[in-house]
Order: structure tokens, then C-alpha cells, then sequence
């Protein structure tokens, strides 16, 4: 793709149209809507890395979902599935302006079996036009690019249009995944305002999930008025807990932790407690609004004793501000099939190694 001086004043003008649609257009006729109850589920990620990218074959990545998952979801009682997307997999090889048929035909699949199976599907851009919080190599920062901006506004109705009768009650909209960078700070609630803006057009009933900023750790009072808005953050605290073993975490000790933490065990932020990450959105619980964990587990390296008594913690936690969840993930190191751990009696699972313990905990709350 190519950039020039006038396709960004131009695409900056459609920008600043676009939010002004939020401002006084169909954004005001927005029903206020919000989850009948808690949404209690996974991550699925049959779509979270595109595979043409050259990285090493995830096992959780099938390029597609799968209509198990959603079955099984439904028979062990859970609500909720968030698909994080890459645009990469969706798209007509880099062409951010044509979302290929065929691999929409893969969401459509998606949204089908939540209607069948009772499951509410969330979809999220876990790599948006612009931006993945995992890396920078995006040609165009969507916090400052009009380019990208135009590219992720287009993504976005594209999806409103497409399943704009769908009810809210099976289908909602994650804006994109955990703002760092250039897409955080003073840059984010203008791009928030401007993304919500593209879907209402298309769909003003549409209801919208967005991650806190700064990591999805500090909620948007901006948004506490508008209706059909939810906002979400993390479960990863203590990070010594839920990262231990992680070589891209600094400050996490090599011997395994306890929980309750032993004093002084990592760095004071690596100490962070869940109750602290709950503390900053006790403004938006107050205000009346849905407030999730988008994503909360530990990778398979802490002791399995200590990651079901943290677990355990933070879903009390959770119960008794009203909150919902979804666990990172299904499939993978942090789930309940197929995680890899070693000091885990696994049962079979249709041909999978199922964590018994870890599902009836979850089953709990």
C-alpha cells in the first residue's frame, strides 16, 4: 500500500465525519441494551493468527472454528466464547479493503453455532489494521494513521452490515485487543469514538465491548453514558502468578510462586493483586455499567495447585462484583484442554486432555 498527502487529508476528513455520526447521528437512537447476566466462557482462536505469516504452527489455530467447541461449551454450562481475530485471516492476502468471502463464510459458521448452542459470540480484532499489541511490524500505526484508520473503520462495518439482525443477545463487537503504544493514552478515546462510530452507522443497535485503555487496565468514563457500551479488562494479576516461566516478563523469580504470595516474592508491579485491577473499574461498576475480564488464566509453568487456587480467588472476586469472564483460552497453555502441564491427571476428551479439576472449578462460578 502506498500513502500520500492527499489520501490523508482526505481520509482524515472521513475520520472526523465519521465521529461526528457518534456525536449527534444514529449513535442517539442506540437501544440500551446490556448482558442479561454474567457472560462466563473462553477465548476460541481458531482464527488468532493468520497462517501465512511464517510463524510455527499453533496447534490452537485452525484457521477456522470448529462446531465441537461450541457444543461442548454449552453441555459443560458455559455462556460466552470471545473469537479473536487476525484481519490477515480474513482478508485477500494484504489487502486491508477486501475481506474475502470464503473466510467470512468462517465467522458465519461462528455466529450459527452460538445461535444454535446458546453460546453469545464476541468477536474482537486481536490484530486490527494498524496495530497487535504482540508487535509493531504494521506499516501503519492505527493511533495516528488515517490510513489504517479508514482500513479498521471499513473492517467494522463491514462486520455491523453483514449481521446487523443478529440480536444482541448472541452477537457483540470487542473493538480490538489491549491499546499500547500509539494507540493508548490521548490517542485512544478518539479512536474508540470513531470505530463505535463506523458500526453504529451501519447498525445503531449493535452492542460494543471495549478494552480499558492502557493495556485494557483504566476504564473510558467518556463512554459511561453512551448506551450499548460495556467495557473490559485483564485477569492476569499477579503477574508472578499467571506468567511465571514467561521469559518476556521482567522481575519474575525462577522458583515457583505460592498463593497466597509469599512476602516479597518478584517485583512490586509483578505483586499487582486482582483485587487492585477490579479497584479500577469500581468507577464503572458504580455508574451501572458491564464491566468484564476479557481474558484472565496462568500459562502452564505455575504449579497446578497454586493456578487453581488463584483461579479460585479471582472468580469469588469476580461473583461478587457481578463481573464476567472468559478464559484465556480453550485449547493452549492457559486452558483446560490440551495446556501441556505436567503435574495435571488428564482425562480423555474426544481424543483431547481434558484438566477435570480446572473445569469444575470454572463450572462453579
Amino acid at each position: 500500500m502506498t500513502c500520500t498527502s492527499r489520501r490523508d487529508f482526505i481520509l482524515s476528513a472521513a475520520a472526523a465525519a465519521a465521529t461526528g455520526v457518534l456525536a449527534g447521528g444514529s449513535a442517539a437512537v442506540t437501544p440500551d441494551w446490556n448482558p442479561p447476566g454474567r457472560w462466563r466462557g473462553v477465548n476460541l482462536l481458531g482464527m488468532f493468527r493468520c497462517h501465512y505469516t511464517g510463524l510455527a504452527d499453533d496447534p490452537r489455530v485452525d484457521g477456522h472454528f470448529v462446531e465441537w467447541e461450541f457444543k461442548a461449551l454449552r453441555e459443560w454450562g458455559f455462556n460466552f466464547a470471545r473469537l479473536p481475530l487476525d484481519y490477515r485471516a480474513l482478508t485477500a492476502g494484504d489487502d486491508w479493503y477486501n475481506l474475502a468471502e470464503d473466510k467470512m463464510r468462517f465467522l458465519d459458521e461462528a455466529v450459527g453455532w452460538g445461535h444454535q448452542y446458546g453460546i453469545h459470540v464476541q468477536l474482537c480484532f486481536h490484530r486490527i489494521p494498524g496495530y497487535c499489541i504482540l508487535d509493531q511490524s504494521e506499516a501503519f500505526p492505527l493511533g495516528t494513521s488515517p490510513v489504517a484508520q479508514d482500513a479498521a473503520c471499513r473492517m467494522w462495518a463491514a462486520f455491523a452490515k453483514r449481521w446487523k439482525d443478529v440480536p444482541n443477545e448472541e452477537l457483540s463487537f470487542n473493538l480490538f485487543n489491549e491499546p499500547t503504544r500509539h494507540t493508548s493514552g490521548k490517542n485512544y478515546l478518539p479512536l474508540v469514538k470513531m470505530l463505535i462510530a463506523a458500526i453504529r452507522k451501519e447498525d445503531p443497535k449493535r452492542y460494543i465491548m471495549v478494552d480499558g485503555n492502557s493495556c485494557a487496565s483504566t476504564p473510558l468514563p467518556e463512554l459511561y453514558s453512551l448506551p450499548a457500551v460495556g467495557q473490559a479488562f485483564r485477569g492476569y494479576t499477579p503477574h508472578v502468578i499467571t506468567h511465571f516461566g514467561a521469559d518476556y516478563i521482567a522481575g519474575i523469580p525462577p522458583n515457583p510462586p505460592t498463593w497466597p504470595l509469599a512476602p516479597g516474592y518478584g517485583t512490586p508491579f509483578g505483586r499487582k493483586s486482582p483485587e487492585e485491577s477490579v479497584a479500577k473499574y469500581q468507577s464503572a461498576i458504580d455508574a451501572g455499567e458491564y464491566c468484564m475480564v476479557g481474558e484472565f488464566g496462568c500459562r502452564n509453568k505455575t504449579p497446578h495447585g497454586v493456578t487453581l487456587a488463584w483461579m479460585e480467588h479471582c472468580l469469588k472476586l469476580w461473583k461478587s462484583k457481578n463481573l464476567g469472564w472468559a478464559l484465556w483460552n480453550l485449547r493452549g497453555h492457559n486452558g483446560f484442554l490440551d495446556s501441556g502441564r505436567m503435574d495435571v491427571a488428564y482425562e480423555d476428551f474426544n481424543g483431547h486432555k481434558l484438566d477435570r479439576k480446572m473445569l469444575e472449578l470454572l463450572q462453579r462460578y
